[in-house]
C-alpha cells in the first residue's frame, strides 16, 4: 500500500511538479489549492503526509500545519516557501514540521524531504508492529527480533528444536540474548504451559548452587531447617534454564552429569532418588570444547548437553537487527514510564548503524533506557546518547535550502533549527555553533 501525500499549494505549475516527484517516489497524491479546503480534507479523511505552501488563499501554510497538528499529531509535514523568517521557521518547526524547503529549489531537494516522510512513516508502522510484539511479550510470548540472515538461521534452528525434548546449547558472547532466545524456545514448545525456572551458576557458590538447583532435606547442614525443592524438581513439566554453565564447579558439573544420564535427582541429605521430566536449556559465553582441553569442564558432561548446540551471533554481525531492536527497546521503555513513544531520529540511527557493540544486546538495551530519560520531546537525538556513541558531529539534514539561497538566509535558518535542537538553550545552542552567545543574540536581533 503506497503511502498518502496532501499537497496544499495554489501554483498549478509548481503543484503538478511536486505532484510527479511524489508519484515517482511512490506516493499517492491529492491536491489543493486552498489551505481551508485541504484542511477540511484532511479532517474527514487523513492523509499520511502533509507538503504546503505558506502563502495560500483560505488558510496559509503555518495556519493549516498547526491546524492539523492539533487533529493528527505527529503527521509528517514540511513547509515549501519563498517568503520564510526566522520567526515563520521557529513556527512551523514547533507546530510539527520536520523539513522546510526554500525556493527556488531542485528535484533532489523535494526527493529528500519525500524521502524523510517515507522513512518516518515507516517508522510508525514499526512502532504499531511493537506494539502488538510488546503485547506478547506480557503475554508470555517471546518474539526475537529477526531482520538479520544470521539471527534468521538462529531462528530457523529454534524452530527445529523448539518442540522436542533434546537439550539445547545456547553459545553466545555476553550480552547477546541468550535468555529471551531460551525464554522464546519454552514459548514455542508443548512444555509452554509448564513452569519456566532460570538460574545464572555465574552467580551461585558450590554450596548454594547445589541447594538451589537440587534442594535439600531438613537438617542437612546448618541453617537447613525446612525442606526445599531445588528448581529441578519444581520445573517438572516444564523447561529450565542454566545461564553460565562454564561457571559450574567440577561438584556440580558431576551432579548435572548424573542427572542428565538418569533423570532423577536425590536431594541435598536426602536418600530417595526422584524422577523429574524437566527440558534443559543450556548457555555459556565461553567455548565449552576449549574449557574441555583445558580440563575446567567436564568432557563427559559437554557431550550430553551438546546435543543441539545454537551459535547466537554477536550484535556487531547482526546490523539489520540494531534499529529494529533500539525501537523495540524504546517503545517497551517507554510504555513501563507512561511516556508516548519515541521515535529515533536519522542522526541516531547513523550512530547506532557504526557503533561496534561490544557489549551486544545488553548494551544497546542500556543506551535506549538512557536516552529515554533524557528525551523530553518525541524525538530521541544524538545528544541523548552517551558520548562514545554520539560523537561530536552533527548531520545538517534536517532543514533544506535552494541552490540559490543567500548565505545570510542560510545562517538564520540554520540558527533556528539548533535553536530548536537545543530546546531554546541559547547558550547550548553558541556552543554548537562555535560563537559567543553575545553573537548568537546580535544575530537573532538582526533577523528580526
Amino acid at each position: 500500500m503506497s503511502n498518502r501525500l496532501l499537497i496544499a499549494e495554489d501554483d498549478s505549475v509548481m503543484s503538478g511538479l511536486l505532484t510527479d516527484l511524489a508519484q515517482e517516489a511512490g506516493f499517492s497524491v491529492q491536491k489543493f489549492s486552498d489551505g481551508k479546503l485541504a484542511y477540511d480534507a484532511i479532517a474527514s479523511d487523513p492523509p499520511d503526509a502533509l507538503l504546503a505552501d505558506i502563502q495560500m488563499p483560505g488558510m496559509n501554510g503555518l495556519e493549516l500545519i498547526e491546524a492539523v497538528s492539533t487533529i493528527c499529531p505527529g503527521m509528517p509535514s514540511a513547509i515549501i516557501t519563498g517568503y520564510a523568517t526566522v520567526p515563520d521557521v521557529v513556527r512551523a518547526f514547533r507546530s510539527g514540521a520536520i523539513d522546510l524547503i526554500t525556493k527556488p529549489f531542485d528535484n533532489q531537494d523535494v526527493r529528500a524531504v519525500l524521502t524523510r516522510f517515507a522513512r518516518q512513516l515507516d517508522r510508525e508502522r514499526r512502532i504499531e508492529a511493537l506494539s502488538l510484539r510488546l503485547s506478547r511479550l506480557e503475554t508470555g510470548h517471546i518474539m526475537p527480533v529477526i531482520n538479520s540472515r544470521a539471527m534468521q538461521k538462529t531462528i530457523d534452528l529454534v524452530d527445529k528444536v523448539a518442540d522436542l525434548n533434546t537439550p539445547v546449547l545456547l553459545n553466545g558472547e555476553t550480552g547477546t540474548g541468550k535468555g529471551v532466545l531460551a525464554r522464546s524456545i519454552h514459548a514455542a514448545s508443548h512444555r509452554h504451559d509448564g513452569p519456566w525456572f532460570s538460574v545464572n551458576c555465574g552467580s551461585l557458590s558450590d554450596s548454594v548452587a547445589e541447594s538451589e538447583l537440587f534442594g535439600h532435606e531438613r537438617g542437612a547442614f546448618t541453617g537447613a531447617n525446612t525442606r526445599k525443592r531445588g528448581v529441578l524438581e519444581l520445573a517438572h513439566g516444564g523447561t529450565l534454564f542454566l545461564d553460565e554453565i562454564n561457571s559450574a564447579s567440577p561438584a556440580i558439573q558431576t551432579r548435572l552429569l548424573d542427572f542428565t544420564q538418569q533423570h532423577t535427582l536425590r536431594r541435598v541429605g536426602g536418600e530417595q532418588s526422584i524422577e523429574v521430566d524437566v527440558r534443559l536449556i543450556i548457555a555459556s559465553n565461553q567455548n565449552l570444547e576449549q574449557l574441555v582441553k583445558e580440563g575446567t569442564f567436564r568432557e563427559d558432561l559437554w557431550y550430553r548437553l551438546n546435543v543441539f548446540p545454537i551459535l547466537i551471533p554477536a550484535l556487531r554481525e547482526r546490523r539489520d537487527d540494531i534499529i529494529p531492536l533500539a525501537e523495540s527497546f524504546v517503545f517497551k521503555i517507554s510504555n513501563d514510564f507512561k511516556r508516548p513513544a519515541k521515535q529515533l531520529s536519522d542522526d541516531v540511527e547513523k550512530s547506532l548503524l557504526s557503533y561496534n557493540w561490544p557489549g551486544n544486546v545488553r548494551q544497546l538495551e542500556n543506551f535506549m533506557h538512557r536516552a529515554v530519560v533524557l528525551a523530553d520531546g518525541p524525538i530521541i537525538e544524538r545528544q541523548h546518547l552517551p558520548e562514545e556513541l554520539a560523537g561530536n558531529n552533527y548531520a545538517m539534514d534536517s532543514v533544506i535550502w535552494g541552490p540559490d539561497a543567500s548565505l545570510t538566509e542560510v545562517e538564520s535558518l540554520w540558527i533556528s533549527h539548533m535553536l530548536l535542537r537545543c530546546e531554546g538553550n541559547k547558550s547550548e545552542a553558541a556552543r554548537r555553533l562555535g560563537i559567543d552567545v553575545s553573537t548568537l543574540h546580535r544575530k537573532l536581533r538582526d533577523a528580526r
